[in-house]
């Protein structure tokens, strides 16, 4: 690669820069950012078979600006690079007093946000952002922006939300389409696809939610559509370089709802999260899905040197007892951040055929003012195995620890250490039929270890 894609996607912001202050009277500009390195080491985890110990380094960087014309209308625009440490080639030629010795690559780069966002539309409670957004509903549970991988995750989409009817405006409606393959586009712009698709893969939804208090409380019922979504384990499969040509799934349909609810029992407040869906449609022409999530959690607060917290955890996702009969009964979350929920090594960011429950207690305390220590302790079950009345397999238990401190002024310094007590064989998932499902868990067996030490300057 050139500096063409640099210069490309650098004139957003450098004509902010440069025209600021003729527009500045009438637009007021916020600039963001934020560098985060990271270093890993993973033995027997994040993919190394056996005892592939793997060290590397990543970094995300992103500059991001908000110009604001009045309180009704703003665009926001967010550049990121993505890149691990020396993951550019060296140049042919010796380093010298004029090289560098590192050549020019911009695959790392790309423009992670950029949107319009318009509100009162037409005089009304209607909310409307258009454009290249993350999308976050309650915990990220089916819709995330996946924030701990360097790269996130983001959507060509369009949102809407309005206040309903007079109730305190604790009623609201949000509405969103977005796409993330297409097979059509215009054909100047054919040759600046990454992914060429023979299919296209798109999502949809509709949210109600009634405000129940001041803290977050709400209850939220929901409707998402998703057509052609890379399914749960598998891959879109691939045709020829950079092509997609098989869609995995055809049309996936959840119901759900979401509650968050605070209360208080011997002046002790506590918060309890319930998020149940139901999935259902067609995988393929041949196999419906029909399958289920279950999660709930009660949180407390403790008045332990400078504040604990301690929270009790329990997900269920439904399996599949065999891979070769009509039905796939394998819960699927293709948009979410797994990564908040099952353990932070993500031995499970693919959900096993055989499903998966994982039974939590999650805590932290800060010792100190500025010292935070965190704990979770993981233990994971299959929610099926081959036999109805076989007990749930046990597949692994995961301590994950961390502790973080502020270096300076927006700069925070984040150790974490995490081991995974493998457990029986589980790459075959006692499910009749196998499948490729199957390969999210192997390596479940061998015991695991993680460490990782990250900046993150965010401004």
């Amino acid at each position: 690669m050139n500096m063409r894609k640099y210069f490309i996607y650098s004139l957003p912001l450098g004509a902010v820069v440069l025209l600021g202050g003729q527009f500045a009277h009438a637009v007021d500009f916020k600039f963001s950012g934020e560098i985060r390195p990271r270093f890993e080491f993973a033995d027997r985890v994040l993919g190394a078979p056996k005892s592939n110990n793997r060290t590397f380094t990543t970094v995300r960087t992103r500059l991001g600006v908000k110009a604001t014309v009045d309180s009704n209308t703003s665009a926001f625009i967010q550049l990121q690079d993505v890149r691990t440490w020396g993951g550019e080639k060296p140049t042919t030629a010796p380093p010298s007093i004029t090289q560098t010795g590192t050549s020019v690559s911009a695959n790392g780069l790309d423009i992670h946000q950029a949107y319009i966002d318009l509100s009162n539309v037409l005089g009304t409670d209607i909310h409307l952002k258009g454009g290249r957004q993350e999308i976050i509903f309650d915990e990220h549970r089916l819709f995330g922006n996946i924030g701990w991988i360097q790269q996130g995750q983001s959507f060509d989409a369009i949102r809407g939300d309005a206040v309903l009817g007079q109730l305190n405006k604790k009623l609201s409606l949000t509405t969103f389409y977005g796409q993330t393959l297409s097979k059509d586009t215009h054909p100047t712009l054919k040759n600046t696809i990454d992914t060429v698709a023979t299919f296209e893969s798109s999502f949809a939804g509709l949210r109600l939610t009634y405000k129940l208090g001041d803290k977050g409380d709400r209850i939220t019922p929901y409707v998402y559509y998703a057509l052609n979504p890379a399914r749960t384990g598998k891959a879109f499969a691939a045709g020829g370089t950079g092509t997609v040509t098989t869609p995995l799934a055809r049309n996936i349909e959840y119901v759900g709802g979401y509650l968050a609810k605070h209360f208080n029992v011997m002046n002790q407040n506590f918060r309890f999260r319930f998020d149940g869906a139901y999935e259902f449609g067609s995988v393929t022409t041949a196999r419906d899905i029909k399958a289920y999530m279950l999660t709930a959690s009660l949180g407390t607060g403790l008045d332990v040197m400078n504040g604990a917290h301690v929270v009790f955890w329990y997900d269920y996702l439904s399996g599949d007892t065999n891979t070769n009969d009509a039905t796939d009964h394998t819960f699927t979350t293709p948009y979410a951040t797994n990564h908040k929920f099952y353990g932070l090594m993500d031995k499970f960011l693919n959900i096993p055929v055989a499903g998966l429950q994982d039974i939590a207690i999650k805590a932290w305390i800060k010792p100190t003012e500025k010292i935070k220590l965190a704990i979770q302790l993981h233990q994971f079950l299959s929610a099926r195995t081959s036999t109805a009345t076989a007990p749930p397999r046990n597949i692994g238990q995961e301590i994950d620890t961390s502790a973080s401190y502020p270096l300076a002024k927006h700069t925070k310094l984040t150790l974490g250490y995490s081991h995974y007590f493998g457990q029986g064989t589980v790459s075959a998932g006692g499910v009749a039929g196998g499948g490729s499902h199957n390969a999210a868990i192997a390596n479940s067996t061998l015991d695991g270890n993680w460490f990782y030490a990250m900046v993150d300057f965010k401004i």
